[in-house]
């Protein structure tokens, strides 16, 4: 996957809604310094990662599982609606990002209330109230950093209560105490200092004596790890602030939900998705690994279903792609559709995927067929089912696996607390 270069002046700059005025005294609040160039190998720096949606970019850092990051929702969230899943920089410490190490995410898994609460400030509630809910756990296919992940502290939301030392890293671009644009988009850091955070909105967090900036949304911050050999543990996430203030969403037990949702993605075998009370996802995977023979000369259709659920109640399907691999001497022999849920009251919810192509080639092998067109829309809750036919005898092919990859708008209706 090729990504564009992205310059600096084109970049929109995320943050948790900075208000820059009314500063108290300098002395008073902790503001974000440059990381060198020789720590980003080291802990905790090294967990860190730019997150860029089209051109807004925020902070992310590798956690639990080396193929998982945490950033936080609104990076992934503009207009009211959920964006395509960001492409994740490790390490990066430039202002132009480097092309050739992004490495594009796959879907992420969200709180389903998120975008049913205050999604902006406003003179009477200066701080959205969907920061307590503030946070996406996006997965890859592939490692986003070299080593280990970053260790989570599920019980972030007592230790950043208490009075103890903490950092915050991430990527911003404007110094928000002082109202000044420090150099570039380079990693910093505020911190280590001792702090104590207060209780917010919802689940989030919030302490007067830190100040990040733009850009820095989705970074991780940092308690310490007596424990272990790792001298931080990740605790939560930077949602927010004023020029004085940070606002954090904790980790704590319902951290848990999200690690539930996207195991079966992480699997080496893609398992059938986990229903998680709360939790909503912008991709899902639903497999089918079964290893089955395909009658040979048979103009018949073979069917095979493809239970798909886990979708909120109202979900309209945004996208769907296909992987699939059937072993042949003769792909020329196949014809191949694929059916939506009631798709045999419409020819409207079917699509041929494949028809006699080929001719003598061996084995079709399709990797994110994009095969939306007759299903954006829909309701996608309900068995699919994929149908081949191997219509000229003479050899035997075999269906290995399917995979269908389902995103869904949101379509629930924003409501104010």
């Amino acid at each position: 996957m090729k990504f564009s270069n992205l310059s600096l002046a084109l970049v929109f700059l995320l943050g948790g809604n900075l208000a820059l005025s009314a500063k108290p005294k300098a002395a008073k609040t902790a503001t974000p310094v440059k990381v060198s160039a020789a720590d980003l190998i080291a802990e905790p720096y090294r967990y860190n990662g730019a997150v860029l949606v089209g051109t807004a970019r925020g902070s992310g850092f590798c956690a639990w599982n080396s193929k998982t990051f945490f950033s936080a929702a609104h990076v992934v969230h503009s207009g009211g609606k959920w964006t395509e899943p960001p492409v994740w920089y490790p390490r990066a410490n430039s202002e132009v990002l480097d092309v050739k190490n992004g490495i594009l995410s796959r879907g992420y898994y969200r709180w389903t209330n998120f975008s049913t609460l205050l999604p902006l400030a406003t003179p009477d509630n200066p701080q959205p109230t969907n920061f307590g809910y503030d946070v996406v756990l996006a997965f890859a296919f592939e490692k986003l950093i070299k080593g280990k992940p970053a260790t989570l502290n599920l019980n972030g939301i007592n230790d950043l209560r208490k009075k103890s030392k903490t950092l915050i890293t991430g990527y911003p671009a404007k110094n928000a105490y002082l109202d000044k644009n420090i150099e570039g988009y380079f990693l910093h850091k505020t911190g280590p200092l001792v702090t104590t955070y207060e209780k917010h909105v919802g689940k989030s967090l919030i302490t007067p004596l830190v100040t990040t900036g733009k850009g820095n949304s989705g970074g991780p911050i940092w308690t310490p790890n007596p424990k272990s050999k790792s001298k931080w543990t990740a605790a939560g996430v930077l949602v927010g602030g004023l020029p004085s203030e940070s606002v954090v969403y904790p980790f704590s037990s319902d951290t848990n939900s999200f690690l539930k949702a996207v195991a079966p993605v992480l699997q080496p075998v893609i398992g059938q998705p986990v229903k998680v009370g709360g939790i909503s996802s912008f991709s899902t995977f639903f497999p089918y690994n079964q290893t089955v023979k395909i009658p040979d000369g048979r103009r018949q259709w073979t069917s095979f279903r493809i239970p798909v659920g886990t979708f909120l109640p109202g979900s309209k399907v945004k996208s769907v792609s296909l992987s699939l691999k059937i072993l042949t001497p003769h792909v020329g022999d196949l014809q191949v559709m694929l059916e939506g849920p009631q798709g045999l009251q419409t020819d409207l919810r079917q699509i041929l995927i494949w028809n006699e192509e080929g001719a003598g080639d061996d084995n079709l092998v399709i990797s994110r067929g994009n095969v939306s067109a007759r299903f954006i829309g829909m309701d996608p809750t309900g068995n699919w089912y994929l149908r081949v036919q191997d219509r000229l005898a003479g050899d035997t092919a075999t269906l290995k696996s399917i995979m269908l990859e389902i995103a869904t708008d949101d379509v629930l209706t924003p409501t104010t607390p």
